[in-house]
């Protein structure tokens, strides 16, 4: 199978120079704080929604092959790219899809039983939510960050502020009351923000660290060579100069 175009691109970015990549990460490492909080920057693997590999069932990969439901062509390129074991962000760069465009795709493929393995919570919730099937407080229930009696006691806390001229959103009430914390809300708010965004990969543009360095091996064997040129041409100078004065002689 061939590589994927995201695939080609981390390759060719995990091949630079380690000082480059430290560097990379320290830069990346402040801007992610910015707007994530730690549950989305220490989240494991497989939880991790853009990373995920969604795996077909035996009805997904029936519908892919004979296509008799005449679905969007868009499901089944979403369709062919899990079947060959790509990741959601593969999918996303291969297809030129929107995150939100994923998003859309896999929640539709979940709800169709196509997917043979169990979503993990959060990854289902995380796409739910991008894809807008999900409001702020459901997908909270959904990740497991917070319980649907704590949800009703917001609601019924919003009403009563609501019955009292004060209008407050949701979000706002379940950080008031201690339920989630700001830069949770704010972490998903922004991710289903930059969902939006279309990210076109052109590989060329990522320098070729192995072309790079093999043109190093070249100027560093051209200057070896000439500094032996050098030595062979002075031992040369020397030999004549021994020739010529014991000639004299």
């Amino acid at each position: 199978m061939s590589k994927s175009l995201f695939v080609g691109f981390m390759e060719r970015v995990t091949a630079f120079p380690l000082w480059i990549k430290q560097t990379i990460f320290l830069n990346l490492s402040k801007d992610l704080a910015n707007y994530l909080s730690n549950d989305f920057l220490d989240v494991e693997e497989g939880e991790l929604f853009h990373i995920y590999k969604p795996e077909l069932s035996d009805l997904g990969q029936n519908e892919l092959l004979t296509k008799e439901s005449a679905f969007d062509e868009s499901i089944y390129s979403f369709l062919n790219c899990c079947a060959k074991g790509m990741s959601l962000i593969e999918i996303s760069i291969e297809n030129n899809f929107t995150m939100q465009e994923v998003s859309k795709a896999f929640t539709f493929c979940k709800k169709s039983q196509f997917f043979s393995s169990n979503v993990p919570n959060l990854v289902s919730a995380i796409a739910g939510f991008i894809a807008g099937n999900y409001r702020t407080g459901e997908y909270f229930i959904r990740a497991g960050k917070m319980t649907i009696e704590q949800l009703d006691e917001v609601l019924n806390k919003q009403q009563e502020m609501n019955d009292a001229g004060k209008h407050v959103f949701i979000a706002e009430l379940m950080v008031q009351m201690g339920f989630v914390r700001d830069l949770d809300v704010k972490s998903i708010i922004f991710m289903k923000e930059e969902s939006g965004k279309r990210f076109s990969l052109n590989p060329e543009e990522v320098p070729n660290i192995a072309l790079e360095q093999e043109n190093y091996d070249i100027r560093v064997e051209n200057t070896r060579l000439k500094e032996e040129n050098e030595i062979l041409k002075e031992k040369m100078d020397a030999l004549l100069t021994f020739i010529k004065e014991h000639k004299e002689v």
